[in-house]
């Protein structure tokens, strides 16, 4: 076994070709001390990166990565293997996700002044069975004063407003093809 002692502690030791640098040897390497040219590919293996750690450009990964602790991009994170964040993940800048996500927690909440969806339909509701009883009490609530709802009711195996709706001047509401002009109107329709 090869030992190099400075000061008293065991700063660097060597045995079967493993070179060991010890923590109470508290090794700093200072700005351009190692340059990339003498860092080959595979030179570092199994490594363990821990606290602070600030990545100036884009930090490329190829294999699995596993974040447990707290993590903040603030630069280019690729990644192009599986990867697994446990601890609470802040994208500073724009997160752009190729490919499908899916969320398996509780709730998402998104803080953003809008919304913007291509897709033509937003699909709700969707368990692994679903039933009109599953979908009962489902539908979209605008939060105000008091909230103002468009909610699918089971029972009455419609979907129930509980604000008004008005049309423009030049639009109508129609019932099976049939425009509903006012409900006086409706009733003379009906025969009441």
């Amino acid at each position: 076994m090869a030992k190099i002692t400075l000061a008293g502690v065991d700063a660097l030791t060597e045995s079967g070709g493993v070179v060991t640098i010890p923590a109470a040897a508290n090794l700093n390497l200072g700005a351009g001390a190692v340059p990339t040219a003498a860092i080959q590919d595979d030179a570092v293996t199994s490594a363990k990166l821990d606290t602070n750690i600030a990545v100036g450009g884009t930090l490329g990964v190829t294999g699995v990565t596993t974040l447990t602790g707290a993590a903040t991009l603030s630069s280019t994170l690729a990644v192009t293997g599986t990867s697994t964040l446990t601890g609470n993940v802040t994208a500073s800048g724009n997160l752009i996700v190729t490919g499908d996500l899916t969320v398996n927690g509780t709730t998402v909440t998104l803080d953003a002044a809008t919304l913007v969806v291509d897709d033509k339909n937003i699909e709700m509701g969707s368990v692994d069975t679903p039933t009109d009883t599953t979908a009962d009490g489902g539908g979209i609530t605008l939060k105000g004063t008091t909230d103002k709802t468009i909610l699918w009711e089971n029972d009455t195996d419609s979907w129930n407003f509980n604000q008004n709706i008005e049309t423009t001047t030049t639009t109508k509401v129609k019932q099976k093809g049939a425009f509903m002009q006012s409900s006086t109107h409706q009733v003379m329709v009906l025969g009441g």
